[in-house]
Order: structure tokens, then sequence, then C-alpha cells
């Protein structure tokens, strides 16, 4: 028998052994100093500096209607 085989034969639906109310309660978090986390904010950083470069401008409907003739 796999690892698969016995998991599904030790599930509560073929009546198998199950003690999920027994399992002991863990306190977990995310870890805070990583590679992804670090990147994460490289890019964004990255980001909210190129939006400040943008050559975008907001122009009233007068001022399109104006460029456009």
């Amino acid at each position: 028998m796999n690892a698969w085989e016995s998991v599904f034969m030790q599930s509560r639906v073929n009546d198998g052994y199950y003690a999920e109310d027994r399992l002991p309660e863990q306190a977990w978090q995310w870890p805070k100093s990583t590679w992804f986390r670090g990147r994460l904010y490289k890019v964004r950083e990255q980001q909210s500096t190129a939006s400040l470069k943008s050559p975008r401008r907001i122009l009233s409907k007068a001022q399109v209607a104006a460029e456009l003739n």
C-alpha cells in the first residue's frame, strides 16, 4: 500500500482512525524577513517612483475638445 492509499484508508469517510478534535493547536505566523518580502518591497518602491515620473495629466473636457480640434 502506498502513502496515498494509506491516507484514504485512514480517512473519516472510510471509517478510519481520525482524531482531528484531539490534535494539538499551534500558533503560527508568516515569516517576516524573506527574500520574497524584500523583492516585493523593492518592486512596489520602483512602481511608486515610476508613477511619479509619469507624463500623464488630468485634462478637463474643454481641454480634450481643444486638443482634438
